[in-house]
């Protein structure tokens, strides 16, 4: 068998993800929790719309949605049904399955973590769709700290993997559940800057069927894009 060897691009891809990682991870570290624009320039990291309409120009680039005629409607058992929602106030006491991605969980206040990780079956390609939920507000002009630092450990995650050292792109789509605004993001690095795409927070404060059946559809949709050293700069 040949050995798997990764290109000196890749490995300056990574080196410069992981060097990003570390510089946000102390900026958490010092009860920074929200970043505006001129600090995301700062770090690299470009803040950008994304609609989850599926004619919109800006719709995922790297993600499509699940057919809308494909898409159950909610039946009166489950919408009647009432949850016992604390088991969700520790994230960390959630299983996601046996991944490499460092740590994606704060239990102190204010606390975030992950709540699923889904991938493409086979591991055939290196997207990763995820849920987090996040105890802070924040507005359409700001990126959590918790947001960025979740999908670039996911990223590394998945660059760190043999199977993926042909591809250069390792696309995540996020649902970041920030109280009951939640929005969703599309991050991805394109070799020069890490760049969020997140939509306008969904109000969630009354029983928004179309949000959320919006949500499951991106949810359960399929990867697309090009993942190869074409879809980054050099």
């Amino acid at each position: 068998m040949e050995p798997v060897v990764e290109s000196r691009n890749r490995y300056k891809l990574r080196k410069a993800l992981t060097l990003m990682e570390r510089d946000i991870k102390a900026l958490e570290e010092t009860d920074t929790h929200s970043l505006e624009q001129r600090v995301l320039k700062q770090y690299r990291v470009r803040a950008l719309s994304l609609s989850l309409d599926t004619d919109d120009s800006l719709a995922p680039k790297f993600f499509i949605s699940f057919a809308l005629k494909d898409m159950p409607e909610p039946t009166q058992e489950y919408v009647g049904r009432e949850y016992n929602t604390n088991s969700l106030t520790l994230s960390s006491e959630r299983g996601i399955g046996d991944y490499n991605f460092g740590n994606l969980y704060r239990t102190l206040e204010p606390e975030f973590g992950t709540l699923s990780i889904i991938h493409v079956a086979n591991t055939s390609r290196p997207h990763i769709k995820c849920i987090m939920h996040n105890d802070l507000d924040v507005d359409d002009s700001h990126l959590l700290c918790r947001e960025i630092l979740t999908v670039i450990r996911i990223m590394l995650g998945q660059l760190k993997q043999k199977v993926f050292v042909n591809d250069m792109v390792a696309p995540v789509l996020l649902f970041s559940l920030n109280r009951r605004h939640p929005r969703a993001i599309e991050a991805y690095f394109d070799g020069r800057e890490l760049l969020i795409r997140h939509t306008k927070p969904y109000d969630f404060t009354f029983l928004n069927a179309a949000g959320f059946k919006t949500f499951a559809q991106w949810f359960l949709g399929n990867p697309i894009g090009d993942t190869s050293k074409r879809a980054v700069q050099t």
